[in-house]
């Protein structure tokens, strides 16, 4: 609650007068438990000492369709949203999201790839990578996806992700494909074929899982030696819980990104925009990651990170080079037509 010091304006004649006026209470939906933890910490904390703003967060599991209802009935309860880059992309086709500016985003120079968007700045850019059980597998654990693919050479089963999005690329990298080089392939009748029959290989060895959640109680019970996975979930395994996991970066790795969103026509529209605009600024940016195994948008706030926490991130200098991101456009067009052909696959 603040107070201004003039009388010029109708707020201030109320404020003068003793009436209080309010800052903004700003909604923004994100991902829940530690995600959200680390953000109110690293981020909307800060944001509420600065501006006098309220966060009040919410949880959701990134329904667009959500976002078009409120719009549709002009009952918008959320004002931000964190979405997935396909989401992204319709949403801001179909004008449920406000458009961002350089002024509000920064130079889009200054972004990974992948990480900015006309509608929206990274809230979080996250990785699928390969881990093992360093107690299951002795010695040299595997060092490439061609090595998870080779029950022979490192016995024992393996978790996969039962869907045709983040299975298929890694089935290509276990064929020599390099990450660069993914979407060419599959872009082809041909490379989808031939990640299908690299899948085939592998199949009787795989423990699908559909959450994080049931991935890692795999791998802790000793279901599975290696699986893959989100990597700020086997890091929070690995500081927290005190697992003997080991991440193989150099195996190569997809990254995706989740975005902030406004809401078209939100209560706090134009508060939200400025929100958006706090935080693209590479220190505030840099206050989630801080705390938090996902990189962030700016490149200039992995200066900002403790190098201790940077060697756990996706975006670090050192683990970028062995990434791609994965191809929202790709699975836009593709996601359907795919995701029918490996249920298909999976119950053959």
């Amino acid at each position: 609650m603040r107070k201004i010091s003039t009388c010029l304006s109708s707020i201030a004649v109320l404020a003068c007068l003793g009436a209080p006026v309010f800052a903004a209470d700003i909604t923004v939906v994100g991902w829940g438990g530690t995600w959200d933890k680390a953000y109110k910490e690293g981020v909307w904390d800060p944001y509420t000492k600065a501006t006098g703003n309220k966060i009040i967060q919410e949880e959701w599991e990134g329904e667009v369709a959500k976002v078009r209802a409120q719009v549709q009935s002009g009952s918008i309860t959320y004002d931000v949203v964190s979405v997935e880059a396909p989401a992204m992309e319709i949403g801001c086709a179909e004008g449920l999201f406000v458009p961002l500016t350089p002024d509000v985003t920064g130079d889009p120079a200054n972004y990974i790839e992948g990480t900015l968007h006309q509608c929206g700045v990274a809230s979080d850019t996250w990785a699928t990578v390969l881990v093992y059980s360093k107690d299951a597998i002795k010695g040299q654990g595997p060092k490439s996806w061609a090595d998870y693919f080779d029950a022979k050479k490192f016995p024992g089963k393996r978790g996969m992700f039962a869907g045709a999005q983040y299975t298929l690329e890694n089935a290509l990298m276990a064929d020599g494909v390099a990450p660069a080089d993914v979407y060419k392939v599959l872009r082809t009748p041909e490379g989808v074929d031939r990640a299908f029959k690299k899948l085939d290989t592998i199949k009787p060895d795989v423990v699908w899982w559909t959450s994080s959640t049931q991935a890692i109680q795999n791998l802790a019970s000793g279901e599975v030696v290696m699986t893959d996975q989100y990597n700020a979930r086997v890091t929070n395994e690995i500081d927290n819980e005190k697992k003997n996991y080991a991440i193989v970066w150099d195996a190569g790795f997809f990254y995706g990104t989740d975005l902030w969103a406004v809401v078209k026509g939100s209560p706090n529209e134009k508060e939200s925009v400025e929100l958006i605009k706090w935080f693209s600024v590479p220190e505030n940016q840099a206050g989630f990651s801080k705390l938090y195994a996902y990189g962030t948008g700016r490149k200039e706030a992995a200066a900002l990170i403790p190098p201790e926490q940077l060697a756990k991130l996706p975006t670090s200098d050192a683990h970028m080079k062995y990434a791609a991101a994965y191809d929202g456009d790709f699975w836009t067009e593709n996601k359907e037509s795919l995701e029918a052909r490996f249920k298909a696959w999976l119950e053959q």
